[in-house]
């Protein structure tokens, strides 16, 4: 009797312990997993913001802008569906949204964008040269395509890929734009059980 309890407890164990180190992830993977580019930058606040602050939490870093039509706002319609369905472990996780749009993005606008989604969204934006470097270093693009006649006069074509970081500042998956929930729930789930 002790040897069947004894073998199923070792089955369930190795079936538990197999389970964590064999998930495949659902988004594109960054092989091999690489350190994330320091941001340094200007919170929605309007005080100064370290990516270091962040160590021991899964962060989720995009790039966009507080005019954007359609992509923003699903993205952080999303994210915000994503910490609902990660409950109790929300709390193991950042999102930080950084303006491609500094010139009309000031912190107050920005803080006015994300706290129609989720007030615990860290929202960056910064001196034109600081931007750049981390727009590089993400491989964010951008680019001003006027919109005469528009009251906007002009818009952000934008890279819409989320970049997911684990607990150690390693730069580990790409979420693509409109990637299933549940999905994303899942990698961001291993990420924090890591």
């Amino acid at each position: 009797m002790h040897t069947i309890r004894a073998w199923f407890i070792a089955v369930i164990t190795l079936f538990f312990l197999g389970g964590c180190t064999n998930y495949t992830f659902k988004s594109a993977v960054i092989e091999p997993p690489d350190a994330a580019f320091p941001i340094v930058l200007t919170d929605q606040n309007g005080d100064a913001f370290s990516s270091s602050t962040l160590d021991g939490k899964v962060t989720l870093v995009f790039f966009g802008y507080t005019n954007c039509p359609d992509i923003c706002p699903a993205t952080l319609s999303d994210l915000q569906l994503v910490k609902q369905r990660l409950g109790e472990r929300a709390d193991k996780l950042a999102i930080v949204f950084i303006t491609v749009d500094p010139e009309r993005d000031t912190p107050e606008r920005l803080k006015r964008f994300v706290g129609l989604y989720d007030t615990t969204v860290i929202a960056l934006t910064g001196q034109p040269d600081a931007l750049a470097s981390v727009y590089q270093a993400y491989g964010a693009g951008a680019q001003r395509r006027e919109t005469p006649g528009s009251a906007l006069v002009y818009a952000m074509d934008h890279t819409s890929t989320i970049t997911a970081i684990d607990k150690t500042g390693l730069r580990r998956l790409l979420v693509g734009f409109g990637a299933p929930i549940d999905d994303v729930v899942a990698d961001i789930s291993a990420l924090i059980a890591e």
